[in-house]
């Protein structure tokens, strides 16, 4: 199984409802995607790092799923507009194996 981690800063002055949108964006593409197996979406609660941001946890079976993941409509649909809340040059990304 491979975890996709993503975390994206929101922009200065950009609406509590702008970012809820956004999330719920996010995870839609859970009904849209066969290739994930579990998603979770939510806004840092800020105890400790960066607290002005989003982040976003995807489990897939394998790699071949996480690349069909990111080819497909619903992640590039998102994608596209990622950018009406959340600072494209600050984003984090990580895979692991679990």
């Amino acid at each position: 199984m491979i975890r996709h981690i993503f975390i994206a800063t929101i922009k200065e002055d950009v609406s509590d409802e702008l970012v809820e949108t956004k999330m719920v964006e996010m995870r839609a593409m859970k009904d849209r995607l066969p290739e994930n197996e579990n998603i979770w979406v939510g806004r840092s609660l800020g105890y400790a790092g960066d607290s002005n941001t989003v982040s976003m946890i995807v489990d897939v079976k394998d790699k071949a799923a996480f690349d069909a993941l990111l080819a497909s409509r619903a992640h590039t649909e998102v994608a596209a507009k990622a950018d009406e809340a959340f600072r494209t040059d600050k984003f984090v990304l990580s895979q692991i194996e679990i």
